[in-house]
């Protein structure tokens, strides 16, 4: 940005002077300082967004194996039952086949 001071008043030379370089400076500011920020923490937030959406995959697949594991410990006490049963009739078996 060029400062340009011509036919003006000593005082408002200054003020003009003054405004220009704040303009600068501020502008200066915003695209080195600022700008970056502002590009990082979308980079941030889109990162973020991913995993979160990752970790709602993951607890939707943890709960479907927890609802799995649920069923199976259910039938635990039949399937252990079942095999006490199988083991009595095949001792049983093995006593008839003895007489």
């Amino acid at each position: 940005m060029d400062i340009k001071l011509e036919n003006m008043s000593g005082e408002r030379n200054g003020d003009v002077l003054i405004r220009q370089m704040l303009a600068e400076i501020l502008t200066g500011l915003k695209i080195k300082l600022v700008q970056p920020v502002l590009e990082e923490n979308n980079k941030i937030a889109g990162q973020l967004k991913d995993l979160q959406e990752q970790e709602q995959k993951d607890i939707a697949a943890l709960k479907e194996n927890l609802a799995a594991l649920d069923v199976r410990m259910q039938q635990l006490p039949l399937v252990i039952l079942t095999a006490l049963r199988d083991a009595i009739n095949q001792v049983g078996e093995g006593n008839q086949n003895e007489d």
